[in-house]
């Protein structure tokens, strides 16, 4: 797995084998910022069930000012952890370990706004609904922000979870990545 943009391109991530994990697919990841290019400017970035994070970390080599990891699994953190000294964005970069719903109280403490958000839960779980309605209530979200969720086709999201909104869903296989915005 490497990063493709930005002033990190071509720097290889390190994944590890434990079987929740799911890394965000090259090609997935491709297109999810292919989309997001335009939109990648500046502000923080949460990245949810952040596995090795890619995601958040392709983020920041494409601009973005920060991003919070948030991953419960000790393993996974570990190589979390590698993965961002590898890139030298330790001084960019936040890890929460705990489970993603605590993390989410955590941040709403703080009062923490983020401009992107991430969410890739483990598959089979079906994680996705949930998660976006605890994001709606603990307000998470700038005013012009965008969080992405990746899930399994078989989790039909709604098209509204309180305040948020989709407003686009797109297909690669067995997966889909659906974006909402207030």
């Amino acid at each position: 797995m490497r990063v493709f943009g930005g002033i990190l391109r071509g720097r290889r991530l390190q994944t590890c084998r434990v079987a929740s994990l799911r890394p965000t697919s090259e090609k997935i990841r491709e297109a999810i910022f292919n989309i997001l290019d335009p939109l990648l400017t500046e502000g923080s970035v949460l990245d949810l069930f952040a596995g090795t994070g890619s995601l958040g970390i392709e983020a920041l080599s494409r601009g973005m000012d920060r991003v919070v990891f948030v991953e419960q699994n000790a393993t996974v953190v570990s190589f979390l952890k590698k993965n961002i000294r590898h890139c030298h964005v330790e001084d960019k970069s936040e890890i929460i370990r705990l489970p993603v719903s605590k993390g989410i109280k955590v941040l709403k403490l703080r009062n923490e706004k983020f401009a992107l958000i991430f969410l890739d839960p483990p598959y089979q779980e079906k994680l996705a609904g949930k998660t976006l309605w605890e994001i709606n209530e603990a307000q998470l979200i700038t005013q012009d922000g965008l969080i992405i969720a990746e899930h399994s086709s078989q989790e039909i999201l709604e098209e509204s979870y309180g305040r948020l909104q989709m407003n686009d869903q797109r297909t690669y296989g067995q997966t889909l990545v659906s974006f909402f915005s207030l």
